[in-house]
């Protein structure tokens, strides 16, 4: 496995970013050592072996949000074909240059200022944190994070005989004492 600590990821907030991708932390260079072992004298693989190769370049298995940009990019749908290294090479940077967008995507404020008046004005941010993050970042964020319908049981105020006679002799202007 490349790449890969024990101690968890440097900044945990740029981790679970939506453009944190496998293909954001691996090197074409990387890649390319798999794609030799994989492919061996022949200088192409097959287009259903991709998902096998990143597998093994990344030592763990590709997000489905990524897949779904490899399907895209290299028009994988099609089961028939070889991908050359070039090709793979030119849609790595590709994916690499429309991730680098997405990550600009989480970023709301380039002022302190700015931040500093929208924060003392109480302003919401313009982005939601789904739009951000791959998975919720704090347990709190848990709630509503997939907007399943929240039911709330409501369990009205029980009074008994005495407070019930009571608020019906005040409600007609008699002291009950």
């Amino acid at each position: 496995m490349q790449n890969v600590t024990a101690l968890g990821p440097k900044n945990p907030w740029t981790a679970n970013l939506l453009s944190a991708l496998g293909i954001m932390h691996f090197s074409n260079d990387e890649i390319k050592e798999t794609f030799d072992t994989l492919v061996g004298e022949e200088q192409s693989i097959q287009k259903i072996r991709l998902f096998e190769m990143l597998k093994a370049a990344y030592g763990f298995e590709p997000m489905p949000e990524e897949m779904g940009l490899f399907v895209n990019t290299f028009h994988l749908e099609e089961e028939a074909g070889e991908l050359t290294w070039q090709e793979l090479e030119a849609g790595f940077d590709e994916i690499r240059e429309v991730l680098s967008g997405v990550s600009k995507n989480a970023t709301e404020y380039a002022s302190v200022d700015d931040y500093r008046t929208d924060s003392m004005k109480h302003r919401r941010m313009m982005k939601d944190p789904m739009d951000k993050f791959k998975a919720p970042m704090t347990e709190s964020m848990n709630i509503g994070w997939h907007e399943e319908e929240v039911f709330n049981e409501r369990f009205p105020k029980q009074s008994c005989a005495e407070t019930r006679y009571a608020d019906d002799m005040l409600k007609s202007n008699l002291d009950p004492f």
